[in-house]
């Protein structure tokens, strides 16, 4: 295989993990609130499941695919991952988006996934949906930040 193809292959896989990643962060954002606003008289546990699901295909395997394409491009290229600016901005701001993910959302999904409203009541479902939904689209700044990292290489 040449290198030509090589390097399409990973532009490829690069771009597509950003896609599934990035794009599903945002998608979840929206969608959540559109079946939070209706878990009167929708089956909001159901969609919070959902949630999960699709974090674990799309983000997690996103983020994989991404941050493993953007290595090898780097290092194909003899770009220093730490000691070229665009790349360590972009690595730092995804960490950043990582550690509110594993800290803030993963805990506030498992109990909204875990909740029983008939048996907590709505108002503890409320603030598990409020703390995930803000750090959630809190962590998705530092995720756009790193996009922008990627298409304009600021020095």
């Amino acid at each position: 295989m040449s290198a030509a193809t090589i390097d399409g292959l990973l532009k490829t896989a690069h771009v597509l993990g950003a896609i599934l990643f990035v794009g599903n962060v945002i998608v979840t954002g929206i969608w959540s609130g559109i079946f939070f606003r209706a878990r009167q008289t929708h089956d909001f546990e159901r969609a919070a499941r959902a949630i999960v699901v699709t974090d674990w295909g799309f983000t997690v395997g996103g983020g994989a695919l991404l941050t493993t394409s953007g290595v090898l491009l780097a290092l194909q290229r003899g770009l220093p991952l730490w000691g070229t600016p665009w790349i360590r901005q972009a690595i730092i701001a995804l960490t950043v988006s990582t550690i509110l993910w594993l800290v803030f959302l993963v805990p506030a999904q498992r109990a909204m996934v875990r909740h029983r409203r008939h048996l907590a009541g709505d108002e503890v479902l409320v603030g598990h949906y409020t703390r995930w939904n803000v750090t959630g689209w809190l962590a998705t700044v530092p995720l756009v930040y790193a996009v922008w990292c990627m298409v304009a290489k600021p020095v």
